[in-house]
């Protein structure tokens, strides 16, 4: 029989012991939440990204509050988390990385090397302007932002692009920007990029060459998108990715100019490409 304690079974007791106390919780999340925001970039970027008050965010990063709950929700769905980074430390939430079990299988399905290595005049790194026809609006065009990267002999991409789920939720004009994460593969008479949406486990997949109307600075193609149909949406649309030329100045005006546009609104030149019938 468990020993009574202060009108408390000693089982329930020890479960009490053991539970964190709201100072431990909320010292994991802010912990937690440093942690992702550093993969992001930098804090500033992630409150943009959201739309939330950098004060309010700030005390959530050093453990001052908890967020309420859909504050929660669009924290958990920006990052590709759940709601676990309260009560654990991150690394417990992240699954063991694979990359050697990865490469081997990927080795073994293409029977060949796949080639990381672009040259910086193939790709150079920097700051690009990312324009495709929306996938879920066909008749607008999607721009963002991205950088691109060398890590060792891979070629990375980071950008921050709308996600919907209906063009009837949200804000057009000013739609929450998610993250997404790519890597490039030299093809054989181009460049395939491979992106990630964290936040929705959704892949994409884009070709891309070098070169349009004598510009080598643009890099026409398109995009296929790895989901299942639903109607009024295209899953194959025009891409081309625009390299802006270094020094980029007026980095937040081209940020503020993100997001959905009319065909209309897109240049000419970016527009043919953009719109070709493509529609899957």
């Amino acid at each position: 029989m468990q020993k009574i304690v202060g009108g408390m079974t000693s089982g329930a007791s020890n479960a009490a012991a053991n539970q964190p106390s709201n100072l431990e919780l909320r010292e994991i999340f802010g912990r937690n939440l440093r942690t992702l925001c550093a993969r992001e970039g930098s804090v500033s970027a992630t409150c943009r990204a959201l739309g939330f008050n950098r004060t309010q965010f700030n005390r959530y990063l050093t453990g001052a509050a908890f967020p309420r709950p859909d504050v929660l929700f669009h924290i958990c769905r920006h990052f590709g988390v759940d709601a676990r980074i309260l009560l654990e430390p991150l690394a417990q939430d992240r699954p063991p990385r694979m990359s050697a079990e990865l490469a081997r299988v990927l080795h073994e399905v293409i029977d060949a090397p796949l080639d990381f290595r672009l040259d910086q005049a193939m790709l150079p790194s920097g700051i690009y302007r990312l324009w495709r026809r929306s996938f879920l609006m066909p008749d607008r065009a999607v721009v963002s932002l991205a950088r691109v990267w060398r890590d060792g002999l891979v070629t990375r991409l980071k950008s921050f692009e709308p996600h919907m789920v209906s063009p009837h939720m949200g804000d057009l004009a000013r739609p929450a920007m998610h993250p997404c994460h790519g890597i490039f593969l030299r093809a054989e008479d181009g460049l395939t990029l491979i992106t990630m949406f964290p936040a929705t486990r959704m892949l994409r997949f884009s070709y891309f060459r070098q070169g349009l109307a004598g510009f080598g600075s643009l890099y026409p193609g398109y995009s296929v998108l790895g989901r299942d149909h639903a109607e009024g949406m295209v899953r194959s649309a025009g891409t081309l990715l625009e390299h802006l030329p270094p020094p980029v100045t007026g980095l937040m005006a081209l940020a503020r100019a993100t997001g959905y546009r009319d065909a209309a609104e897109v240049p000419a030149l970016f527009r043919s490409q953009l719109m070709a019938d493509q529609a899957l």
